[in-house]
Order: C-alpha cells, then sequence, then structure tokens
C-alpha cells in the first residue's frame, strides 16, 4: 500500500513519498524465517509465539533486513512481563501514518526505542532538543516511537510529527525516505496500546524513555542528558546510543555463549551474584557499600597440569544494580580493580589483575570482558587463589558477579611466567620520572615475551591533565628499542559516547560522553600488549626502563595522576 506521508513543520513542509507493504498476519500465521544467519542462535528459552513475518507479496521478508547485515536473527517471542528485564511482546499501534504491529513488521534483528512526552518541563525540553544527530549517529536497526500523555493524544502525535519533520530535513532525500520509515507518531494514549507496549504504560505511567533491545527485553536507556558541553542538558540525540549499545552487547551475550561450547571450556567463579548492599546515606555522593571494599575473595583454579591446557584467559564482570533510581547505585564513576593478593591475609605485594571505571549510576545491568591473557602466569600453580576487590574512594552497591573463563584458543604457546615491573597510582609532576631500572631473565625456552601495561589517567590539575590530555609513556627495552604508549585523539567531544560500540554503557547520569586518557566511564581499561621477543636476549638479564612525558618531553609542573602496572609476560 502507498501512502504519502506529510512531515510538517513550523515553517517547513517536508512530504515524503513512503512505500509500504500491506500488514502481514501476526502471531501463529507468523512464517518461519527466525535463522539464524550468524550460525549463533539467541539463548533465550522462552515461548515462541512465531519468527518473523511471512514473506510479501514480492517474495521478500522482514529478516532479509538481517541477513544483509549479517545479523542473526531472533524468533518473535510471547511476552512474560510490564516491567524492566521481562519479554515484550507483540503490540499494535495507531500512527498518522496507520496501523503498525510488531509481528508483521518483526526482522529479528531491530530495537525499538520509546519517547514519552510527559507534559511537564523535563518532557517539554526533551521534545524541542531532537536533531538530526539522532538520525546520523544511530544505527539503522532501530524504530523510534513517539508517544504522549497529552490530553488529546492525536493532536500530541502531531507534535512530535512536526518536530522530528525539522529534524529530518537536513538529511538527504534517501535518508529521509528510510526514516520515515523507521518513525512513528502514536496516537494512542500509552497504556491504551494494543499489546506488550499498552502493558507496559499502564504499569510504568511516569516513564519518559523506555526500550525493547535485541533480546526482547525491556530495558531503561537512563539519562537523556548529553553532559558533553557541562550543561547535562536533555539532548534527545543521546538516546542514538542505547541501540549501537544493544548491538554490541547481544553480539558479545552471543560470542560469549558460543565460548562456553568449545572444548575444555571451563569457567571459574570469584563472585557468584553476590549482593553489595548500601550501608551508608544516599546523597549527592553515595550510596556507598564499604563494607566489601577491599574485602578478599577466593578463587578455585584447576591443578597446575589442566592450566597447561589454556592459552587464554578473560574475566566477564556483571553489576545489576536498581531498579529503583541512582539511590541504589554509585553516582560517580570509581576506578575498580582486582588485585591477586599473595595469601588470603592479603598481605605484602598485590599484583592488579583488571581494571574498570563504574558507570556514573547507570542502573540496570552492566557487563564487561577483560583481557586477562598475560595473567595466566601469575596463577600457573593453580588451586585456590585470593583476589581482592576495591574502588577508589568508595565501593558501589550492586549484584557483582565475576568468572574467570579459561580456553585454548590455538594460539600455539600461553604464559607460563608473569613478572611485575613497574605499579604506581603517583602524581604526574616533577618527581614522576623518579623511576628504577628493572631487570629480567625470560627463560631461554620461553617462545614469546610480552611487554603488558595497564594505564589510566586521572585528575583535573594543570592543563586539565592527566585525565583530559594526551600523555605518553615511553618503554624501553636494552636502552635501545623504545614503545610508546600515547592517547591521541581520545581526549575529544564524544569519544566516549561514541565507544559505545566497543562497550561503554549508554545513559549515564554523569559527565560520561567525553573522552579521557587510557579510558571511558563505564568500560574497562584494557591491557596494552606489545610483543618485545625479538627485543630480548632469553636465558639472560635485560633491562626495562620507562618514563612519563607530556608534549614529548618529560613531565613537568602538577598534571594529575597516573595509575598504571606494567608487567613482562613469559610464553612457552
Amino acid at each position: 500500500m502507498t501512502r504519502t506521508t506529510a512531515l510538517f513543520a513550523s515553517s517547513l513542509l517536508l512530504v515524503a513519498a513512503c512505500t509500504k507493504p500491506e500488514p502481514e498476519p501476526s502471531g501463529e500465521e507468523a512464517g518461519d524465517a527466525g535463522t539464524d544467519t550468524a550460525g549463533e542462535s539467541d539463548s533465550s528459552s522462552e515461548d515462541e509465539v512465531g519468527e518473523t513475518a511471512d514473506t510479501t507479496d514480492e517474495g521478500e521478508s522482514p529478516s532479509d533486513f538481517c541477513v544483509e547485515r549479517d545479523l542473526p536473527v531472533a524468533p518473535l517471542m510471547e511476552g512474560t512481563g510490564g516491567d524492566f528485564g521481562e519479554i515484550a511482546g507483540d503490540f499494535t499501534v495507531e500512527t498518522t501514518f496507520g496501523e503498525w504491529n510488531l509481528a508483521a513488521n518483526f526482522t529479528g534483528c531491530d530495537t525499538y526505542v520509546f519517547v514519552n512526552h510527559l507534559a511537564n518541563g523535563t518532557s517539554d525540553q526533551l521534545r524541542s532538543s531532537f536533531t538530526a544527530d539522532l538520525f546520523t549517529r544511530s544505527p539503522d536497526n532501530v524504530h523510534y516511537f513517539f508517544l504522549n500523555n497529552d490530553a488529546d493524544p492525536a493532536a500530541g502525535a502531531i507534535a512530535w510529527q512536526t518536530k522530528i519533520g525539522q529534524t529530518l530535513a537536513p538529511l538527504t532525500d534517501e535518508e529521509q525516505k528510510y526514516w520515515i520509515d523507521h518513525v512513528h507518531f502514536v496516537e494512542d494514549a500509552p497504556a491504551d496500546i494494543t499489546g506488550s507496549v499498552g502493558w507496559f504504560f499502564a504499569q510504568n505511567p511516569n516513564v519518559m524513555v523506555a526500550a525493547i533491545d535485541r533480546f526482547q527485553r525491556w530495558d531503561f536507556p537512563n539519562s537523556t542528558s548529553d553532559t558533553g558541553g557541562g550543561s547535562f542538558a536533555q539532548t534527545g540525540a543521546v538516546l542514538a546510543y542505547t541501540p549501537r549499545w544493544y548491538n554490541w552487547y547481544h553480539a558479545q551475550e552471543l560470542e560469549l555463549e558460543a565460548q562456553t561450547r568449545e572444548p575444555g571450556f571451563t569457567e571459574v567463579a570469584l563472585l557468584d551474584n553476590v549482593y553489595f548492599p548500601p550501608d551508608g546515606p544516599a546523597g549527592n555522593d553515595g550510596p556507598f557499600a564499604n563494607t566489601y571494599n577491599h574485602n578478599v575473595w577466593p578463587a578455585n583454579f584447576p591443578d597446575a597440569a589442566s592450566l597447561a591446557e589454556f592459552d587464554t584467559m578473560e574475566v566477564v564482570v556483571t553489576g545489576t544494580c536498581g531498579p529503583y533510581g541512582d539511590d541504589d547505585c554509585g553516582h560517580w564513576d570509581y576506578e575498580a580493580w582486582v588485585e591477586l593478593c599473595p595469601d588470603q591475609a592479603c598481605e605484602g605485594e598485590t599484583t592488579e589483575v583488571f581494571r574498570w571505571i563504574t558507570p556514573y549510576a547507570r542502573i540496570g545491568e552492566r557487563k564487561w570482558v577483560f583481557d586477562a591473557t598475560p595473567m595466566l602466569g601469575l596463577i600457573q600453580d593453580g588451586g585456590e587463589q585470593f583476589f581482592r576487590f576495591g574502588m577508589r574512594w568508595n565501593m558501589n552497591p550492586s549484584v557483582w558477579d565475576m568468572r574467570f573463563r579459561l580456553r585454548d584458543t590455538g594460539q600455539g604457546s600461553r604464559p607460563v611466567e608473569t613478572v611485575r615491573a613497574y605499579r604506581a597510582n603517583k602524581g604526574f609532576n616533577d618527581t614522576y620520572n623518579e623511576w628504577e631500572t628493572v631487570e629480567f631473565t625470560p627463560p631461554a625456552s620461553a617462545t614469546k615475551v610480552e611487554l603488558v601495561a595497564i594505564i589510566s589517567g586521572h585528575g583535573q590539575d594543570e592543563g586539565n591533565c592527566a585525565e583530559w590530555c594526551n600523555h605518553q609513556h615511553e618503554f624501553t627495552i636494552n636502552g635501545t628499542d623504545v614503545h610508546l604508549r600515547e592517547f591521541p585523539g581520545e581526549v575529544t567531544a564524544q569519544r566516549c559516547a561514541e565507544a559505545v560500540d566497543e562497550g561503554v554503557v549508554p545513559g549515564q547520569w554523569g559527565n560520561w560522553t567525553p573522552g579521557r586518557a587510557g579510558w571511558c566511564p563505564g568500560q574497562p581499561v584494557q591491557p596494552w600488549r606489545v610483543d618485545i621477543t625479538d627485543e630480548v636476549t632469553l636465558g639472560q638479564v635485560n633491562t626495562l626502563d620507562y618514563r612519563g612525558l607530556f608534549g614529548g618531553q618529560p613531565v613537568t609542573g602538577n598534571r594529575g595522576r597516573i595509575l598504571f602496572s606494567t608487567y613482562v609476560a613469559y610464553y612457552e
């Protein structure tokens, strides 16, 4: 059926010709198009109410959209409830373009974002803030639904249509045509919508933004502020980062699930869904769970002979908080780390294994995967090992789950020993470069020697360093071979927001969008790994020297703080 859709703006008439297929059968009549084109299947076990929609008269299926983009096709599942985290089932909305039904248009790889105008000041600001950036930043597998709680929902739908028409105007004709088919101005009151969406908004009438993710679950996109300019103003375009993160998260989940089917896959729990309750008052800096900060936790690894079968180690950390607002999530972007202890009392020298920065009060599930392969050399004895989990300055309340994942990925070598070189949490200033030469002796049997560093800059002192400036870290092997770790292009506007495609959690309730030196709020600080095999002499003493630079010169002044750990790992 062909419809001509007029998107009116106050001084603009944007007319787009939209060709849409007739609504397809839903429910039991939906066709069998739910093949996982990427070779993986959705791990959900809920009852299915059908696959994707039937093919059209022209032989096309909505799932072709996913196939063309090499995205796995998930089946349409029956809804389980109207709360965040539950499965969202089929729904039908009346829009200014006509009726739209999920089952009839279900591709198996789309996400759905709902923006609900609540007729209050914040909601007014959000609606007026939308620009073309929403669409230029969005992935193409998202539908946006614009709802309203106005006295006249149909008139409210026209108000939305007018505003979004203005945002589409700067786009090309082709882009406008595409997005007109992916924006929906709903004429029903939210609680009156047929199906799962009405069910959800009847239970959550004051929700301004909601979404259905790639696992067909209700999710809260959290904050709609863009903090890059420091104003914390409502900015509709930040919603584009949510469906991009869904794509990343979905791919990560499928990959993690696939790994469990690899021969010999072994998982070692450090924290098994342990609840860290708030134990301090909430407020501008809270709440905290400091009873748990720097506690020591055991993990039971396979014995030494079994560990020798693995060449890869990753850590999966899941933190879940909410759903009652940021009063039960940590408010700030805290430095968080896990370090290996020499014994259960954790007395003596500890060794950092992995590090991340927590998101600003982001409600919901957050999951990170850390590359910890070089740290296999720290635990070669196997058996019970002890780790300390800490945050600076305070521990976030959350449900924490941490698991080491041991795999044999056919690398041909594995870490057999990891030697600590430098570790510091030190002011980046005139006295920073007081470092001694480190000597190390790789075994004659080593097949690879690797330099490993976990580096992040913090603080906002002179030059807004070391969080908001580029700095260099120079490592010299045997006095001749130089390796430089620096952060050019990372301290830029929107860099952390754009890194949602790499796992940065969107929708944070703080200054999360600008880039930092070596990190982002809500992301691991992954190790920097350099193969130095050709620069060392096996079986003999070698040297490692380090210095910190700013602007290519030894650092001077008072430029914040550097948090780093450096190792040399031997592989056989």
